[in-house]
């Protein structure tokens, strides 16, 4: 089987889908051998992974290189050319005008349904996303809240539908030596003990009232907080907590961080706090039970799937409540001890090479559903 898949995420090199995208490649390489890939992206890649013979990447600039008339015009041709048997959107998005059976991946619907926590241009980006959900023949959903939410929209997709979850990034682990903890460390001026955020700074992280239960509780805590991640849309809101609390000496940004240095950051965390409004999977909640550090996260969206039953659940809409799980947590060796411990047996299930198999299996429906021979 030939698939094509839509790499162009990749240049995003800042955001959670570009690491999907980067990951689900390398589950490919181990898991698919017997099929052969062709990456179509509308830039020069610099891949930082080496991909095995089947892989190769195909750059389209016709009819133009920038927003969808690549993607929209110039792909199908390439498709049909290429003798793809099936596409594979990583990124809520189809060629409408391809023949080819295609396979859509749908991370979350906060850009059609939560128009508030978006840029405009997300927002009219997502406008499309029903017709491409009616030209999808499958459709993944990172996680069944996902897909509860799809199907609750679109009743009609129900049969279409494939939940696969995300898993951290491949060999992402703890790491124990005091030369690499200190050096990241003193590289992002990092406090002896501290509370870790880590994600994009935008409105629907909660940080503020992440925040404001901080503040409530420092005082009876020695862990400071860390916000690691860059300034997202949307953080004037933030940035005047920022300068209200009295607490600021204790709360530390750290700008974007490199992905070489998140496994010690991570690892040097006493907490995750990552009390988000909505989230279509919830990345860092598994990245940081990969390090085995303990989490309090949401109790909303997908994040008590994310966490699966390891980490402490909090309102995301109450500061009361988020201030009163950092505090145990926080006053509990024990506890953070239970749940790292917890955490790390969670993320033993997940895998790139098991996701990507799934992934396999979705791309062969498609193909078997559309009336043609799967090779």
């Amino acid at each position: 089987m030939k698939i094509g898949i839509d790499v162009s995420p990749l240049y995003m090199n800042t955001s959670g889908i570009s690491n999907y995208v980067r990951y689900l490649l390398q589950g490919l390489a181990t898991a698919g051998g017997k099929h052969s890939f062709v990456l179509y992206t509308n830039k020069v890649l610099n891949m930082d992974t080496d991909l095995p013979d089947n892989f190769r990447i195909k750059v389209v600039r016709l009819p133009f290189p920038k927003f969808q008339a690549w993607f929209q015009l110039g792909l199908p041709l390439r498709l049909r050319c290429d003798g793809v048997n099936v596409f594979l959107g990583t990124f809520h998005r189809l060629p409408l005008f391809s023949r080819i059976p295609s396979v859509l991946t749908i991370h979350d619907l906060s850009g059609l349904l939560l128009k508030d926590y978006h840029l405009r241009s997300v927002v009219v980006r997502n406008s499309l996303l029903p017709l491409f959900i009616r030209k999808a023949r499958r459709i993944i959903a990172v996680s069944q809240f996902t897909a509860d939410e799809i199907v609750r929209n679109f009743p009609g997709v129900k049969g279409r539908m494939d939940v696969v979850l995300e898993a951290p990034a491949p060999g992402l682990t703890r790491v124990e030596q005091d030369s690499v903890l200190n050096e990241v460390r003193n590289d992002l001026k990092l406090p002896d003990r501290y509370i870790l955020f880590l994600g994009t700074l935008e409105p629907r992280k909660n940080l503020p009232r992440l925040l404001k239960a901080y503040a409530s509780i420092a005082h009876r805590i020695p862990q400071d907080i860390v916000l690691a991640g860059r300034m997202g849309w949307g953080s004037n809101q933030l940035n005047e907590v920022l300068k209200r609390n009295d607490i600021r000496d204790r709360i530390h940004l750290t700008g974007f961080v490199e992905d070489q240095q998140l496994p010690a950051l991570i690892s040097m965390a006493d907490i995750m706090a990552y009390p988000a409004l909505y989230e279509g999977f919830g990345l860092p909640v598994v990245e940081a039970m990969a390090c085995g550090t303990p989490v309090l996260t949401s109790s909303v969206s997908s994040l008590p799937e994310a966490a699966g039953g390891a980490a402490l659940l909090a309102d995301p809409e109450s500061v009361e409540d988020i201030a009163e799980n950092l505090l145990k947590l926080a006053d509990s060796s024990d506890l953070r001890r239970d749940l790292a411990l917890k955490g790390l047996a969670r993320v033993s299930r997940l895998s790139w090479e098991v996701t990507a198999r799934m992934i396999l299996d979705s791309c062969c429906r498609t193909l078997q559903e559309s009336g043609k021979k799967v090779d």
